[in-house]
């Protein structure tokens, strides 16, 4: 499966993989990571088996294709791919949230839900991806001003899937929307992909 980094709209391919350190067994392991460390966050790791990565300059290493096994313990770890599969692909969201706001991950907009005269909100599908680790960013020392999910996850082909964002954007578009062709995500805003009628 190709892999790739959604940064809020901004798609990239492949992924940078760091060195994580578990200082009481003196353990140095390659993963993907999202989320932060500290209070209201939560950083996730994915293990990548060193055969996978590739050299991504001064930053060290990033991973491009992969297949998903399994760690000793069960849970999910990249390896290097033996068979090539466009039916999916691995995405890490690097998804940000707006000052004082949140964020969210889902399928297609499905329209909108009236909660009375005044109160419309948009609804929408479930995300349709499988998600392989799952983290937490926060604003603020205690992490309560704000805060959101990053994840790790196996996206389907021809699946339409958001990320939306909350609070203060200065400009910004409210949400972006996705869709995998087998070979490149596409993305845009919901006014863009109205205007283009491009899926």
């Amino acid at each position: 499966m190709k892999v790739f980094t959604i940064n809020s709209g901004n798609v990239s391919e492949g992924a940078s993989v760091e060195d994580v350190k578990i200082e009481s067994a003196e353990i140095t392991f390659q993963a993907i990571s999202v989320g932060e460390r500290g209070r209201g966050r939560k950083l996730a790791t994915l293990p990548v088996d060193q055969r996978a990565c590739v050299a991504n300059g001064e930053k060290g290493y990033k991973i491009l294709t992969a297949e998903i096994g399994k760690t000793k313990s069960g849970k999910p770890k990249l390896f290097s791919e033996n068979k090539a599969d466009d039916s999916k692909c691995i995405v890490v969201f690097r998804t940000k949230i707006g000052f004082r706001g949140g964020n969210s991950h889902t399928g297609d907009r499905l329209g909108v839900e009236n909660e009375g005269e005044y109160n419309e909100r948009l609804a929408f599908e479930a995300f349709p991806g499988e998600i392989l680790a799952d983290g937490e960013i926060a604003q603020g020392t205690a992490g309560r001003m704000g805060g959101g999910k990053q994840l790790v996850a196996v996206m389907p082909k021809d699946v339409v899937f958001r990320t939306g964002y909350s609070g203060r954007l200065y400009g910004g578009p409210s949400a972006h929307y996705y869709l995998f062709d087998g070979q490149k995500i596409v993305a845009v805003t919901w006014e863009e992909r109205t205007a283009s009628d491009i899926f």
